[in-house]
């Protein structure tokens, strides 16, 4: 890994880092510094790789402009943009690393950074807007009568929640589609003593700007329950020029659509769609379950969070 992406001399083994289930990541110490190297669960269709392309100009860019994030590093020999494919033991797979820095998980109160970064990130508008669909409710009924079972009642359980979300989430009004980060949650955002970071590109593309900024808002307020968190990320997002959300369910489509999108995901791979070893289609029955219970909690609370817009 270090000669891949020129790191210099190992200095000791790679160490695990504990976090998201995505992706699995090492910390690295070189002659050179000290990297967070990530192994991608990518997919090998053709869509991985586009949107890869994506994410890479979006993280340059970013980078680029001085945002608060870490140095992505070019791999030697790259397979795309910021991505190696490295032998490591028997297999081959996908590798990023960026410059590692000592911090710690969110501890203290961020929302009006969180409100200002986002307004400076969204004035990358894009012409294309996010063209991610979700799934009619036909088209899980048929993935889930493939293979009757206890994992597909409980999935099937989730029907109504699924047609609810999705009739608000293609309800697409007024919105500024953007290049983003499309991620921003305290998981994503590490306290540094030079002040707080945001980690994980990987995942930018075109997203609309009042969805990212109301799932932030979600986020950083515990779900809504912390209000005064909640308003300071929409106050903070004004003051730095952007454009207050419509006091209106479908402002919260971005939250739905990640709920949806991560469900069906898992759905697939759990019914075997998808090429995973078993372990992952194992892990990713619990997943989709976790995704669609959280989707029937937002629905819940659509009401308070849209008159928390007004």
């Amino acid at each position: 890994m270090a000669a891949a992406f020129g790191l210099g001399d190992v200095v000791e083994p790679w160490t695990p880092v504990s976090g998201g289930r995505a992706h699995l990541v090492w910390r690295l110490r070189t002659a050179k510094g000290t990297w967070a190297v990530k192994r991608l669960n990518r997919s090998r269709e053709d869509w991985w790789m586009r949107d890869h392309l994506v994410a890479a100009a979006i993280q340059l860019d970013a980078y680029a402009r001085g945002f608060p994030m870490p140095r992505p590093v070019h791999p030697l020999e790259p397979a795309a943009p910021l991505l190696a494919d490295v032998r490591v033991g028997h297999e081959v797979a996908s590798y990023l690393v960026h410059e590692w820095h000592d911090g710690r998980p969110l501890t203290g109160d961020v929302s009006a950074w969180v409100g200002a970064t986002l307004a400076s990130l969204h004035r990358h508008t894009v012409d294309t807007p996010p063209d991610r669909a979700p799934h009619p409710v036909e088209e899980w009924r048929e993935w889930l009568d493939e293979a009757p079972n206890d994992f597909t009642a409980a999935v099937r359980a989730y029907l109504p929640d699924i047609a609810e979300a999705r009739s608000i989430a293609t309800a697409v009004g007024d919105l500024t589609p953007v290049g983003t980060h499309r991620d921003v949650k305290p998981d994503n955002v590490l306290e540094t003593s030079a002040g707080p970071l945001l980690l994980d590109w990987d995942g930018a593309g075109p997203e609309y700007a009042e969805w990212e900024l109301t799932r932030a808002a979600v986020h950083f307020s515990r779900l809504g329950e912390d209000r005064a968190a909640f308003d300071t990320v929409i106050r903070s997002y004004e003051a730095a020029g952007g454009r207050r959300p419509p006091a209106s369910p479908t402002s919260f489509a971005g939250l739905l659509h990640v709920y949806l999108g991560g469900a069906a995901w898992m759905v697939w791979r759990a019914l075997g769609h998808r090429p995973v070893t078993p372990a992952e289609r194992a892990a990713a029955h619990t997943h989709a379950l976790e995704l669609l219970a959280d989707l029937r909690t937002s629905l819940g609370s659509l009401p308070s969070w849209t008159t928390r817009l007004r």
